[in-house]
This record gives structure tokens, C-alpha cells and sequence, in this order.
């Protein structure tokens, strides 16, 4: 297997063909499972690997969990002793970015507060006024905003706890939005979107250097750019 590319996806894979015994890998993590709830709802291995996944506790750069279930299985032991997990990008935030974009936000912001959904109420996007006029390119307009949210929504995965984490959401928020929107993705990142924004007020210039900030830690620069280049026009 000299020169064998593993990549996470294959790892996985190996980890499916080499476990059968559902129940004894979930009493081996009941730790990281964390509730009866989701400690019932796993039938599989792959249901397993999905509810390691959701909790952030295996990743591309962490794949312990999987090197915990390789006893007897040599094929996975030997591709994760070759596998090379890709770097974290957070500690290569770009700080001038950061610096740039408070400043511009400082000088020329500005917003008219927006109205959240209350709790019952199906997660959605804001519409702005058809009328309304703004100037300023730096402007957080309800369009930014709605731009700012639909592009993080259809980018950003199923890691969307990496985000909440490292813009301090807590776990139990974080699971009362999965408990709300168990099947809807794209809801899920929106709602932790809102909690973010709420957190800080609706200081719209807090929100986003929070929100580019926790991008970058959670190791999604690329988002991060996104975010930037949409409130630079």
C-alpha cells in the first residue's frame, strides 16, 4: 500500500468495513455521544460516525475516535499511521484584515436594526424595503445581510458547531438548535447566525468582526473572505 493517498473519506470507509459491533463502539463512546436521545438513535456504525461528526468530536484533523476503533483491524491502524490530517488554517488569520475592515466599519457604517423571528417562528432571511436607499458601500444593509447569511448558510457544512464554538455559543444552545431543526442544515447554520448577531446587541460592527474573526478560528478563512468581499461593494 506504498504511496497510497488516504484521505478521510477513505478512513471512514476502512472504519465501516472493518466494525460490526454497533453497541460495544457505543458504550466505548457514550462519552462523546453526550445523551440518551442520540445514544439511542445510532442503529450503525455509519449513524456512529455521523453523530462523532455532528459533536466535532472526529474531523479531518482529528481521527482519534477512528484510531480507538481499529483494534483488530490492521488495513485501518496502517492508513492512519500514513494519513496526514490538513493543517489548521487559524492561526493564519489575516490580522490587517481585521484591523481594515473595523476601521471601514467604524467610518461608514450604517444600520437599521433588524427584525429577528421569534422562537416559534420558521428560521428566513430578511427582506429589506424596496424603497430604501443607502449610500455608503460599507453600509451593513438587510441585502448584506441577507447575503452575508445565505452565502455562510450554503457553505458552511455540517461543522457548523466549529463556528459557534469559536464565536462562544454554548453546547446547549447549540443543541437546542439541532433539537428544533434536526433535518434542516441550512436552518441549523441560520439560526446560529442569529444567536451570533443577538449576542452582540445588533451592533452590526461587533457582529461582523466577531462573526469574520470566529470564521477565521474555526479554520474557514475562505468563508471569511466571502464575508468581506460582500460588504466591500
Amino acid at each position: 500500500m506504498t504511496g497510497t493517498h488516504w484521505s478521510y473519506d477513505i478512513l471512514k470507509k476502512l472504519a465501516l468495513e472493518g466494525n460490526s459491533d454497533v453497541e460495544q463502539l457505543k458504550q466505548m463512546f457514550s462519552e462523546e455521544i453526550g445523551s440518551k436521545r442520540r445514544y439511542d438513535r445510532i442503529r450503525s456504525v455509519a449513524d456512529l460516525i455521523d453523530c462523532l461528526e455532528r459533536a466535532d468530536e472526529l474531523a479531518e484533523d482529528n481521527v482519534e475516535p477512528l484510531r480507538r476503533m481499529c483494534t483488530n483491524h490492521p488495513d485501518l491502524a496502517h492508513a492512519l499511521d500514513e494519513y496526514t490530517p490538513p493543517e489548521r488554517c487559524s492561526e493564519l488569520v489575516n490580522r490587517y484584515q481585521e484591523i481594515r475592515l473595523a476601521e471601514e466599519l467604524q467610518q461608514q457604517l450604517r444600520f437599521a436594526p433588524i427584525q429577528l423571528h421569534p422562537p416559534s417562528a420558521p428560521v428566513a432571511l430578511a427582506t429589506p424595503p424596496p424603497s430604501q436607499n443607502y449610500t455608503s458601500p460599507a453600509a451593513y444593509t438587510p441585502q448584506k445581510r441577507a447575503a452575508v447569511f445565505k452565502k455562510i448558510s450554503e457553505e458552511l457544512g455540517r461543522f457548523w458547531r466549529r463556528l459557534g464554538r469559536a464565536a462562544d455559543i454554548g453546547e446547549g444552545a447549540m443543541d437546542e438548535i439541532e433539537q428544533r431543526f434536526p433535518n434542516d442544515l441550512k436552518s441549523q447554520i441560520l439560526r446560529l447566525l442569529q444567536l451570533i448577531e443577538e449576542d452582540d446587541c445588533h451592533d452590526p460592527k461587533h457582529f461582523l468582526i466577531r462573526l469574520c474573526r470566529a470564521l477565521g478560528e474555526s479554520g474557514r478563512n475562505d468563508l471569511r473572505k466571502k464575508v468581506e468581499q460582500i460588504m466591500s461593494y
